[in-house]
């Protein structure tokens, strides 16, 4: 159980890499990705970001959500892939650094130091295995 507990930063900051590759990919690359023949509307940046809003016009203001007697905006991070993508993406990287810091503060700053170094690379080529050879077609 300690083995998994320790490898959970690893694999959520990866994780995070791989979710930043995909919102990447999908913004500058959509038309040679993987998504290109799927729904435009929810996977191509150039046109999901509309989604936000009523009938896709930010004049028009947030699509709301009703919460009984009031109203708040619906969440961006539910609109669109690269939104969904986003907010998967900081959940990943705030639960990864959280355990990496519970995990390692005893052992002082400099190994915490060398710990998130070791993240960030893994990360790095998490991001460049998707990028570069995992979403394009």
């Amino acid at each position: 159980m300690e083995l998994f507990i320790q490898l959970l930063p690893i694999l959520f900051y990866c994780l995070s890499g791989a979710l930043d590759a995909f919102m990447d990919t999908i913004k500058d690359h959509y038309t040679i990705s993987i998504f290109q023949n799927m729904n435009q509307q929810f996977w191509n940046p150039t046109f999901s970001w509309r989604n936000k809003y009523i009938n896709g016009d930010p004049k028009q203001g947030h699509k709301k959500l009703s919460l009984g007697l009031f109203s708040i905006n619906f969440p961006d991070a539910l609109t669109d892939a690269w939104h969904i993508g986003k907010a998967l993406r900081e959940g990943c990287i705030i639960i990864a650094l959280t355990i990496a810091l519970l995990i390692t503060f005893s052992y002082g700053a400099p190994y915490v130091a060398l710990y998130i170094i070791g993240l960030s690379v893994l990360r790095n080529q998490s991001f460049n295995l998707f990028y570069n050879h995992l979403l394009i077609k």
